[in-house]
Order: C-alpha cells, then sequence, then structure tokens
C-alpha cells in the first residue's frame, strides 16, 4: 500500500480539491444520478466553494490526504449537522481521486477524522452515504461503520432527489 500522508488543507489546495470532487462524484454516482447532472458539475463553483471553507475554518475541518507528495483525496468533517448530542461528530464528504482507490487515501483520512474528534471530546462519528452505493457503504463498514436506522431523501444537491443511509461508529 502507497505511503499516505494527511494534512490541513490550504486555500491552494482548492482547485485540486475542485477536480476530485468532480472526478470523484462523476465516477462513484455514474449508476445512481442522472448524466447530464454529473456532467453540470463544475469544478469552478466548487474550487469557489472550497476556497470559502478553507478560508472561513471554524470547527469543521478539511483534510487532504496527499500520495507520492500529490493530492489524492480530502475529508470535510465537524460537528455533527443532525439534531443528535454535542459529543457527536460528522464526516460531511470524503472523495478519492478514481485513480487513487483502494491506495489506503479514504481509510487514512477517516481515520484523520476520527483523531481529531477524539481530541475535541467527541463519542461518536456519522455520515450520510448515498444507499445503492454498495462500494462506499462496504467501505464504511470495514472501518467499523454500522447504519443506525436513519434514512433520508436529499434534494438539495442533485435535480432528482436521492435516498441515504446514516452510518455511525464510536470514536
Amino acid at each position: 500500500m502507497a505511503q499516505v500522508i494527511v494534512r490541513d488543507a490550504r486555500v491552494e489546495d482548492a482547485r485540486t480539491v475542485a477536480d476530485i470532487h468532480v472526478a470523484a462524484w462523476r465516477a462513484a454516482y455514474r449508476e445512481l444520478m442522472p448524466p447530464d447532472y454529473l456532467a453540470s458539475l463544475s469544478v469552478e463553483e466548487r474550487t469557489d466553494m472550497w476556497t470559502r471553507s478553507i478560508i472561513r475554518g471554524g470547527p469543521s475541518k478539511l483534510a487532504i490526504a496527499e500520495i507520492d507528495g500529490a493530492v489524492a483525496g480530502f475529508c470535510s468533517f465537524g460537528p455533527t449537522r443532525d439534531a443528535l448530542p454535542d459529543d457527536v461528530a460528522e464526516i460531511y464528504a470524503i472523495n478519492v481521486s478514481p485513480e487513487r482507490w483502494r491506495l489506503g487515501a479514504g481509510r487514512a483520512l477517516c481515520e484523520y477524522a476520527l483523531r481529531q474528534a477524539a481530541v475535541r471530546e467527541h463519542k461518536t462519528m456519522t455520515l450520510w452515504v448515498v444507499k445503492g452505493n454498495d462500494p462506499a457503504r462496504r467501505f464504511y463498514e470495514r472501518l467499523g461503520y454500522r447504519p443506525d436506522g436513519a434514512e433520508r431523501t436529499n434534494s438539495q444537491l442533485v435535480p432528482i432527489p436521492f435516498d441515504e443511509v446514516r452510518y455511525r461508529r464510536s470514536i
């Protein structure tokens, strides 16, 4: 397995994060979301979004995974956005460049998020995964996450709503 280094994101990472975000969505969701929607994903819009997120800072964090000195993936995490106790953290987004799948970047990012949440005295980590994204679900299950029974329909991101399942694990 390749050596993966995880670090905090810097503003100059925003474009690469956006490139990975778009490429990962197009690869992971090609069977789950409308092709027109996936084709319309804008690297420029996501570059702006991630630049603002990095500059804003706050309780949420954006971490970068590097393999051989090149950015391979990212993970955004922080306090839960759900109506749950304050000791619950959440992974908001995790994406790895499709060319770098199965090299350990996703695992390293999840482990980093767990360590950071533990430092902030969180006891549980949650994340939402698209219901039909079986490879992602298996990945999270290998890391100890389990569905907690919560489901939702997400209609904020795409023109056609999609169902999500919440996963959780103890920290």
